[in-house]
C-alpha cells in the first residue's frame, strides 16, 4: 500500500509543470504582501502607512514606542499614554499649533504626534482597558435573557444566550501588542486561490488519465481493487492539500513576521477589536491554526468533488470547466452564511469555501436556529462537509467501478444490472 501510495504521489503531483507552478506561486504570493507592506493600505489616512522616504520618521517613532510598551499592560505605561494624547489634543485642538518641521518632536510635526499617539496606542489600549467591564455587562445581559426565554419556552434563545454567559464570562486583556498585523494575516487570502489553482492541476487529470491509459482496467481485475486504488488516492490527495495550505500558510505567516513584526503570539483573539465578539477565546496563533485545519477540510472537499467530475467525465477539459463552475459557484454561495434565509444559509453549508473563511466565522458569535436548536454556523460547516466528503467518496468508489467493468467487458452485463 505504501508503495502505490508513493507511486500516486509521484504520478500526479511530483510532476514538472505542478512543481514550476508552486515555486512559481510561492514567489508571486510573497511579492503581492511585500507590495501590500510598502504601499500600506490608505496611505496616511489607513492604518498601514507606505514604506517611503516620507514615512521614515513616524515608522521609527512607531517601532520604539512599541519596544517600549509592548507586553503586560501596567498603569505606568497607561498613564504615559493618557497624558502624552491629552497633551497633544490640547495644543491641536484650537488649530493655533505651528505647521513648521519641528525636529524636537517624534515626527516632525504636531499634528503627526497627535494622530500616531491617538490611533496606534491611545485608542487601542483604551479598547483594552474597557473590554473587560463591556463584555462582563454582554454576560449579565445574557443571564437576564435566560430567565427570559426559559419563562416563555423559547428553547433556541435560552441555548444562545447560556452559550454566551458561559464563553464571554471573566474575559480581559492584559497586554499591548499591535494587533493589526494578526488582524491583516488572518484576512489574507490571495493564496487560497494559488492553492485552488494548485489543485486543479494536480487533482483533475487524476481519474482521466487512467481510463485514458486503460490502467483502471487492471486495477479493477482484482478484488476491491477500486476501492482500495480510490481510498489510496484520496490519501494522496488529503497529503497534497495538507502540504499545499501549510505550505503557504508559514510563507503567509513567516513574510508578515518578517515585515510588520507578528508579536504577542499568546494574547487573546478578542485582544483584536474586529474579533472582540468572537466565542473563541484562544491566543491568536492558536486560531492561526485552526484557520490552517479548516482550510484543509475546505479544500479536500473541494479535491473530492473534482475527483467525482475527473472520475464521471471523459475528457480533462470537461472536468477544469466544470470545476471552475462550482468554484466559481462556491464562493458565491459563501457569501450567504450571514444571510437571514434557512435556504441560503444551507447552500452556505454546503460549500467547501465557506471554510476558508474561518477570519469570517469566527469574527462575531455566527449561530442559526434549526428546529429550535441552537447551533454554531462553524460546526455545521464542518459537519457537512464530512457528509458530503464521505458521500463522494461511496459514490465514486461505486458508480465509477461499475461503469468502467462494464465498459471493459470485466463482468458480465447481468450482474452488473444487478448491481454486483
Amino acid at each position: 500500500m505504501l508503495r502505490i501510495f508513493y507511486f500516486e504521489m509521484r504520478k500526479n503531483y511530483l510532476r514538472i509543470f505542478i512543481i514550476i507552478a508552486f515555486v512559481l506561486f510561492l514567489l508571486v504570493n510573497l511579492s503581492l504582501i511585500y507590495k501590500n507592506y510598502v504601499n500600506g493600505d490608505s496611505g496616511f489616512t489607513g492604518y498601514f502607512m507606505p514604506h517611503s522616504a516620507d514615512t521614515v520618521r513616524r515608522w521609527e517613532f512607531y517601532r520604539s514606542m512599541h519596544e517600549k510598551l509592548d507586553g503586560t499592560l501596567t498603569a505606568e505605561k497607561a498613564d504615559f499614554i493618557i497624558n502624552e494624547n491629552k497633551r497633544l489634543e490640547s495644543i491641536v485642538s484650537d488649530g493655533a499649533f505651528s505647521r513648521e518641521y519641528q525636529p524636537d518632536s517624534y515626527t516632525g510635526y504636531l499634528w503627526g504626534d497627535y494622530v500616531m499617539i491617538s490611533k496606534y496606542f491611545y485608542d487601542p489600549m483604551k479598547y483594552i482597558a474597557t473590554y473587560s467591564i463591556n463584555s462582563d455587562k454582554i454576560v449579565e445581559k445574557a443571564k437576564d435573557n435566560i430567565a427570559f426565554y426559559e419563562k416563555y419556552g423559547n428553547r433556541y434563545e435560552k441555548a444562545k444566550n447560556e452559550f454566551i454567559a458561559d464563553h464571554y464570562s471573566g474575559r480581559k486583556i492584559t497586554v499591548f501588542y499591535d494587533s493589526k498585523p494578526w488582524e491583516l494575516l488572518f484576512d489574507y487570502n490571495f493564496s487560497d486561490l494559488l492553492i485552488l489553482l494548485l489543485l486543479l492541476l494536480g487533482l483533475v487529470p487524476m481519474f482521466v488519465n487512467e481510463k485514458e491509459t486503460k490502467m483502471s482496467n487492471l486495477i479493477l481485475a482484482s478484488k476491491n481493487g477500486k476501492i482500495n486504488m480510490t481510498l489510496i488516492k484520496v490519501m494522496s490527495a488529503l497529503t497534497f492539500v495538507s502540504f499545499l495550505v501549510f505550505a503557504f500558510s508559514c510563507e503567509n505567516m513567516l513574510a508578515f513576521t518578517y515585515l510588520y513584526g507578528l508579536n504577542g503570539h499568546a494574547m487573546p483573539l478578542y485582544a483584536i477589536e474586529k474579533y472582540q465578539y468572537s466565542p473563541l477565546a484562544c491566543s491568536v496563533l492558536a486560531f492561526y491554526f485552526l484557520m490552517v485545519l479548516l482550510k484543509i477540510i475546505g479544500f479536500f472537499s473541494f479535491g473530492l468533488f473534482i475527483f467525482l467530475l475527473s472520475s464521471l467525465l471523459s475528457r480533462v477539459i470537461y472536468t477544469y470547466m466544470v470545476s471552475s463552475l462550482f468554484l466559481v459557484g462556491g464562493i458565491y454561495a459563501s457569501g450567504y452564511m450571514v444571510s437571514v434565509e434557512l435556504g441560503k444559509k444551507v447552500l452556505s453549508f454546503l460549500s467547501p469555501v465557506t471554510l476558508l473563511k474561518g477570519n469570517e466565522l469566527y469574527s462575531k458569535l455566527l449561530d442559526t436556529n434549526i428546529l429550535d436548536n441552537f447551533l454554531l454556523v462553524p460546526y455545521i460547516c464542518i459537519l457537512m462537509q464530512i457528509i458530503t466528503s464521505s458521500i463522494i467518496f461511496l459514490f465514486i468508489c461505486k458508480t465509477s467501478a461499475f461503469k468502467t467493468l462494464k465498459k471493459a467487458n470485466v463482468l458480465p452485463e447481468k450482474e452488473i444490472s444487478n448491481g454486483i
